[in-house]
C-alpha cells in the first residue's frame, strides 16, 4: 500500500490515485487546482445573490438535513437578505438531533418549510434490493431520490436557483472505488428488478432525459454556497450552536442512521474501505485537520453501528456492471458537457 506525503489517502482506498515524484496524490494536486478557482469564483456571489433575488415568490430552493452543511446555507442565505423555500425529505432514518436542528433552524429565521414524505415501506424495499445485490454504494437510493426530489419541487414551485451544501472544503475528495454513480435510475430499475421482480414505481425518480431537461432546457442551476465563503467546518458548529441553538451529531453525514452505519460498518467491515480517509484528507487540504491528527483517528476502527437490516453480510460481493445501467449514456452526456463548456 502506498500512501500520499500529504494527505492520508492511499492506494488500497482507491486502487486508480496516482502520485508525482514528491510522493503527493492526484487528489491533492487537484485540490490545489479547484481552491484556486474557487477564490477566483468566489468574488461572484453578489452578482449570483443578484440574479437569484429576481425570482419569485422565492429566491431559491434548498433542501435541509440536519447537518452542519445545508444548515451553513440556510444562515448565510437569511444573511444576504434571501427568501429560501426549504424542504426535507422524510426516509425515516433522520436522528431526532437532526429533525431538531432543521426545526431550529427554520422557526428561528422564520423561513417556508416543506416535509417531504415518501413511501418507507417502497424506499426501504429498494435500500435492502441494493444491500441483497451485494453492491458498495448502497446509499444511491437515497441520494437519488433525493436529487429527484429536488427537480420536482424547483419545477413545482418554478425555482431555477438550486442551493447545494456540496462544498470543496470538507467534500473535495471521493474516489470511484467507493461506488458507482447514484443518477443513474437504469441501475436503480435493474437492481429493484433482481431483488424483487416488480416494476420499480411510487418514488420519486428522475431519468437521464429529465435530468437533461431540466438542466438545460428549463434551466435550472445548481449553486454549491459554501464554496463562496471560506467555510470551517468547526467554526460553522460553534456558530450555529450559539446562534440558533444547533446540537452537533458528530462526525460528517452521521446526521441519518443509515448513513452511518453505512459508512462506518457496513462499508468498512464488508468492502474494507475506510470512509474516513477521503472525508480527513479533503480537511487536510483545506487546512482544517492535519495529517497526524488524522493518521491517529484512523489507526482506530470506526464505531460499529447498530445494523439496520438483517444477514447484510451474507450476500456476495458484486459489481455495479453486473446489473443493468445507463453508465455509457451517462459518459457520452459528460463528454459532450465537458466539450460545449
Amino acid at each position: 500500500m502506498k500512501e500520499c506525503k500529504k494527505c492520508v489517502m492511499n492506494s488500497k482506498v482507491d486502487p486508480e490515485i496516482v502520485f508525482d515524484m514528491e510522493g503527493v496524490c492526484n487528489h491533492c494536486r487537484e485540490y490545489a487546482v479547484k481552491e484556486k478557482q474557487r477564490k477566483l469564483d468566489k468574488l461572484n456571489l453578489p452578482w449570483i445573490i443578484y440574479q437569484m433575488k429576481k425570482q419569485k415568490p422565492y429566491h431559491c430552493l434548498l433542501g435541509l438535513s440536519g447537518g452542519v452543511d445545508s444548515s451553513m446555507c440556510l444562515h448565510y442565505l437569511v444573511e444576504q437578505g434571501m427568501k429560501p423555500l426549504c424542504f426535507s425529505v422524510d426516509n425515516s432514518w433522520q436522528t431526532p438531533e437532526a429533525n431538531e436542528n432543521i426545526m431550529r433552524m427554520v422557526e428561528g429565521l422564520k423561513v417556508p418549510y416543506y416535509r417531504y414524505v415518501i413511501d418507507i415501506p417502497k424506499f426501504k424495499e429498494l435500500q435492502e434490493a441494493f444491500i441483497k445485490a451485494g453492491l458498495k454504494n448502497i446509499e444511491a437510493p437515497t441520494d437519488h431520490v433525493l436529487m429527484a426530489t429536488t427537480y420536482e419541487m424547483a419545477r413545482k414551485y418554478r425555482i431555477k436557483y438550486i442551493i447545494s451544501g456540496g462544498n470543496l472544503a470538507t467534500e473535495s475528495i471521493m474516489p470511484k472505488s467507493f461506488g458507482y454513480d447514484a443518477k443513474d435510475l437504469t441501475h436503480l430499475k435493474g437492481v429493484y428488478k433482481w431483488a424483487t421482480d416488480k416494476k420499480l414505481t411510487g418514488l420519486p425518480t428522475i431519468s437521464l432525459f429529465q435530468y437533461i431537461w431540466y438542466r438545460f432546457v428549463k434551466k435550472i442551476k445548481t449553486i454549491n454556497l459554501l464554496d463562496f465563503y471560506e467555510y470551517d467546518r468547526k467554526e460553522s458548529i460553534k456558530l450555529l450552536s450559539e446562534k440558533y441553538g444547533y446540537k452537533d451529531y458528530g462526525e460528517k453525514h452521521s446526521e441519518s442512521i443509515f448513513t452511518k452505519w453505512f459508512q462506518n460498518t457496513y462499508l468498512f467491515y464488508k468492502f474494507h474501505l475506510d470512509k474516513r480517509i477521503p472525508h480527513f484528507s479533503s480537511l487536510i487540504n483545506s487546512k482544517q485537520m492535519t495529517r497526524d491528527e488524522a493518521l491517529k483517528i484512523i489507526q482506530n476502527s470506526p464505531e460499529i453501528s447498530k445494523t439496520p437490516f438483517e444477514s447484510v453480510f451474507g450476500h456476495a460481493i458484486k459489481d455495479y456492471k453486473d446489473y443493468p445501467n445507463s453508465e455509457k449514456w451517462w459518459k457520452l452526456f459528460q463528454k459532450i458537457y465537458a466539450y460545449c463548456k
